[in-house]
């Protein structure tokens, strides 16, 4: 402490101030790297996660959707009613085409999450190809049996498949949804903790400079 008695008045203000701007700084960085790191996870959260797990429930609906239109084409006399359920199931299709890109693109970074998407995507081609390339023809044919041999066939278990697949998917990005939202919560209840533990040192270090000057001046 000698050392400082020996400074200059000028060069007491120039060390105390110096200190408590030096607190100041790290008061400052301690909340833009609290704010930062909520901020890149609330960015994984609404883009990646969230996003998944919404456009896994719109594929799951689309392929409802789609099931229902080829079936109920099945059962319709009218080949201009029939045309109408084909229109329908076929831009459905191109809807979890859609989806499917979307949740690819985002799943490249897990390889887990993607090797399930490609089978997905493989299902959905190989579906949309007997629907479109068979069952579609025979129905307009008046080959209802053998439409539907197809369809409560292969496509059948495919559509199963594909649901099974999109359902435990779902489930995931739901339940990782869910944990970001509390890793969120801890980061910034971290991020307040340290921003108030910071911020009190600097008031009471600016107080005792100005108690050590104000003696200092006054001897």
């Amino acid at each position: 402490m000698k050392w400082f008695l020996d400074l200059t008045m000028r060069g007491k203000l120039f060390a105390c101030f110096g200190l408590m701007i030096a607190f100041l700084a790290a008061v400052i960085a301690t909340s833009y790297l609290g704010i930062a790191e909520m901020q890149a996870s609330q960015k994984s959260l609404y883009q990646e996660d969230f996003a998944n797990a919404v456009d896994l429930m719109k594929l799951r609906v689309e392929q409802n959707g789609m099931r229902a239109a080829q079936l109920t084409m099945m059962v319709l006399p009218s080949r201009s009613e029939q045309e109408r359920w084909r229109q329908d199931a076929d831009g459905r299709s191109k809807e979890i085409e859609t989806a499917m890109r979307r949740l690819i693109e985002r799943g490249r970074s897990d390889p887990k999450l993607f090797a399930r998407l490609e089978e997905l995507k493989a299902i959905h081609d190989a579906f949309e190809q007997t629907r479109a390339a068979q069952i579609n023809p025979l129905i307009f044919e008046g080959k209802l049996e053998e439409a539907k041999e197809l369809a409560l066939g292969v496509n059948a278990e495919r559509y199963l498949k594909m649901r099974s697949i999109a359902q435990e998917l779902g489930n995931a990005a739901a339940e990782k949804a869910r944990m970001s939202v509390a890793e969120s919560e801890l980061r910034a209840q971290q991020a307040v903790r340290s921003f108030v533990a910071v911020g009190v040192a600097a008031v009471l270090l600016a107080v005792a400079m100005v108690l050590f000057l104000n003696r200092i001046i006054a001897v």
